[in-house]
C-alpha cells in the first residue's frame, strides 16, 4: 500500500499596499476644458450624495456602498417605468386609441418628470455608481476617524470612571450602537454573539451613568462631527470597465470614459504603464492637475514584503525639529531640517501679513454690497433701482480685481507644494539613513496624534514664532512614511505615551532644571550634568514600551505624577 506524503505547505506572502502614479503628458486647452467638465459634474454628484448620506441614521448603511447604490438604482428604474407609461400613454392618445387605457396617475406623471441621478450632473450612470463608492468609502473613513479622536477626548476627561471610559470607548468603536445611542434608541440594541462585551458593559453601568454617557456621546458627536464636501471637483474614481491602457506607436495610451454614452478619450502617458492587466484591471483615481496641466493616474497595488523579523534589537526614537530622527543609539538623522520648516514657516507668516491689507477692504466692499442688495429689494422706483444696480456693479468690479490680483492662491499653492516636496524628500532620506545604519527589529516611537489639545495659548513673541514652525511641521507625514518603510522590511513599530519624555533624565531619573541652545536640544541634569535632550527623550521613550503603569493613553498630569513618586523613591531608598 502507498504511503500517503503529507501535504506541503505553502507559505503565504506579506503584502503591502502600495499608490503606483503614472501621468499623462501636457494637456490642450479643449481637453482640459473638456475633462474639467466631467470632474465639476462628478464632484456636484458627490456632493448631493454627502448631503444625503453624511447623517447619523447612514453610519451603518455605508459600511457596504451596494446599499445605497441599489437604493438609488431602484429609484432611477421607478423614474424609467413611469416615463415609459406616460410614453405609451401619450402615443396611444395620438392615435385615438387611449379609450380603454387607463391614464397614469400623479405620482406615476410626477416621477416621469424626474430626472435620473447621472443626468442632473451631465454624466454616465458608471460615473453616479463610482461616486456612490467614493463617497462611501470616504464617509467610513470619516466616522472611523471621529471615533478614535472622540476616545482620545475621553481618555483626556478625568472626570469619567473606569467603567464609563470602556463603555465610551466601545461604542466609538462600534457604529451600530453609536448609532442607536445617537437616535435615542439604545434600548433596542440586539447584539450578536460577537458583540457579547457589550451587554457586560452596559450591565456594569447604573442608570445615572448610562444617562450621562448617552449625553456624553451626543455632545461630542455633535461637536466635532465634520461635514464632508467636494469643492475641489479635481479627483475621479473608475472602475476596471471605464478605463484601459492602449499601446500604439510604440506609447501608452489611456483611455477613460467620457460624459457623452459610447465616446472614450485617449490620452498619451509619459512613460510605459505596466499596471494595466487585462483580467483584472481593478479601480483607479483620476486626478486633474490644472496648475501642470496634465491627468494623474493613482492605483492601488499589492507588493510582497519581506517576512517579520526576530524581534530581538530594539530601537527608541524621538521626533524633533531641530533634528528630525534621534535615536536611543546616539545617533541623530536629519540635522538640517529645522532650516526647511523655519524658511516656510516665516514665508507663511510674511504672506498673510502682506494680505491682511487687502484682506478688510474686500471685507468692507462684501458688506457694502450686501447692504445696496437690501435695499434694492425694498425699492421699486426705476430710476433708483438703475442707479442702485450700477453702484453694486463697480463694487463687484473692485471685488475682483483685489482678489484676482492680491488675493488669490494660485501662486501660494504653487510654491507651498513646492516646499512640502522638499520636506518630505528630506523625511524619506533620513528615515532610510536610519533603517539602513541602526538595522532594528522593533522602532519604539512617540505617539504625537493628541498633544495639540494640550498646547496653551502662545503668550509671547517667541513662542507665537515657535508654533507656527510647530504648525508647518507634518507630523503625520513622519508618521506615515515611518510605517511604510518599517513594514515594508519587516520591522515592527510600536507607539508609547510621549508625555515628559523629554523632561526627565533617563540615568537617574531627575528633572532636568535647564534647557539650552537654539532648539532645547541641550539639557542640564541636576545629578548627571549636561547631555542631549533628544536622544535622552530616545531613550525614555525605549524603556516605556515595556513600563507597565504608564500606558498610551494615561494622563499627562498622571505621567508626571508617577515619574516624580519615582525619583523620590530611589533617592530615599539611596538615602
Amino acid at each position: 500500500m502507498r504511503k500517503q506524503l503529507p501535504k506541503m505547505t505553502r507559505k503565504t506572502k506579506r503584502t503591502q499596499t502600495k499608490t503606483i502614479r503614472a501621468y499623462t503628458v501636457k494637456l490642450t486647452d479643449e481637453e482640459i476644458k473638456e475633462l474639467d467638465e466631467l470632474f465639476a459634474g462628478y464632484g456636484r454628484c458627490k456632493d448631493l450624495l454627502y448631503a444625503q448620506l453624511c447623517g447619523i441614521n447612514h453610519m451603518t448603511d455605508i459600511k457596504q456602498w451596494h446599499g445605497p447604490r441599489d437604493r438609488i438604482r431602484k429609484h432611477d428604474g421607478e423614474i424609467k417605468k413611469a416615463r415609459k407609461a406616460v410614453k405609451d400613454w401619450k402615443k396611444a392618445y395620438k392615435k385615438n386609441k387611449a379609450q380603454g387605457l387607463k391614464s397614469p396617475d400623479a405620482r406615476t406623471v410626477r416621477l416621469s418628470k424626474q430626472k435620473l441621478l447621472n443626468e442632473q450632473f451631465g454624466i454616465q450612470g458608471r460615473h453616479a455608481t463610482e461616486a456612490v463608492k467614493d463617497v462611501c468609502m470616504n464617509l467610513n473613513s470619516m466616522w472611523s476617524n471621529l471615533g478614535l479622536k472622540l476616545k482620545k477626548q475621553v481618555q483626556a476627561n478625568e472626570i469619567l470612571a473606569s467603567a464609563e471610559r470602556q463603555y465610551l470607548n466601545y461604542v466609538f468603536t462600534s457604529p451600530y450602537y453609536w448609532q442607536l445611542i445617537l437616535q435615542g434608541r439604545e434600548n433596542e440594541a440586539k447584539p450578536n454573539e460577537e458583540d457579547s462585551q457589550y451587554p457586560s458593559l452596559r450591565a456594569s453601568l447604573t442608570k445615572e451613568q448610562l444617562r450621562h454617557c448617552a449625553g456624553y456621546i451626543r455632545r461630542l458627536t455633535r461637536k466635532h462631527k465634520p461635514y464632508p464636501h467636494s469643492s475641489s471637483a479635481r479627483c475621479m474614481l473608475c472602475d476596471e470597465i471605464m478605463w484601459s491602457v492602449v499601446e500604439k506607436d510604440g506609447s501608452s495610451y489611456l483611455e477613460i470614459m467620457t460624459a457623452k454614452r459610447g465616446k472614450k478619450k485617449q490620452f498619451k502617458l509619459t512613460g510605459p504603464y505596466c499596471y494595466a492587466n487585462k483580467k483584472k484591471r481593478g479601480d483607479i483615481q483620476l486626478i486633474l492637475d490644472k496648475n501642470k496641466k496634465r491627468l494623474e493616474v493613482h492605483r492601488a497595488i499589492k507588493s510582497v514584503v519581506s517576512n517579520k523579523r526576530n524581534l530581538h534589537k530594539k530601537l527608541g526614537m524621538d521626533k524633533g525639529i531641530a533634528t528630525l530622527i534621534s535615536c536611543s543609539s546616539g545617533q541623530e538623522y536629519g540635522a538640517n531640517f529645522s532650516k526647511l520648516v523655519s524658511a516656510e514657516a516665516e514665508r507663511i507668516n510674511r504672506r498673510n501679513t502682506n494680505r491682511n491689507k487687502y484682506i478688510q477692504p474686500a471685507k468692507e466692499l462684501r458688506r457694502q454690497r450686501s447692504n445696496l442688495q437690501k435695499k434694492l429689494a425694498g425699492t421699486h422706483s426705476a430710476k433708483t433701482n438703475k442707479r442702485i444696480r450700477c453702484q453694486i456693479g463697480s463694487i463687484e468690479r473692485q471685488i475682483a480685481h483685489l482678489e484676482k490680483h492680491h488675493l488669490g492662491n494660485k501662486l501660494y499653492r504653487r510654491q507651498h507644494e513646492r516646499k512640502q516636496n522638499n520636506m518630505e524628500r528630506m523625511m524619506n532620506v533620513s528615515i532610510r539613513q536610519m533603517l539602513i545604519t541602526e538595522e532594528p527589529d522593533v522602532l519604539v516611537k512617540e505617539d504625537l496624534s493628541f498633544t495639540k489639545e494640550k498646547l496653551p495659548r502662545a503668550s509671547s513673541c517667541y513662542e507665537a514664532k515657535a508654533r507656527r514652525k510647530l504648525s508647518s511641521w507634518a507630523k503625520g507625514t513622519l508618521n506615515k512614511r515611518l510605517e511604510y518603510l518599517c513594514a515594508s522590511q519587516g520591522i515592527k513599530t510600536v507607539d508609547v505615551n510621549p508625555a515628559y519624555t523629554s523632561q526627565f533624565c533617563p540615568r537617574c531619573g531627575a528633572h532636568f532644571t535647564e534647557r539650552k541652545g537654539m532648539h532645547h536640544e541641550t539639557a542640564v541634569c541636576p545629578n548627571c550634568g549636561e547631555m542631549n535632550a533628544n536622544t535622552a527623550a530616545a531613550v525614555n521613550i525605549l524603556r516605556r514600551m515595556d513600563d507597565k503603569e504608564i500606558t498610551l493613553y494615561t494622563p499627562y498630569r498622571k505621567v508626571e505624577k508617577i515619574l516624580e513618586d519615582r525619583y523620590a523613591n530611589k533617592q530615599a531608598v539611596m538615602a
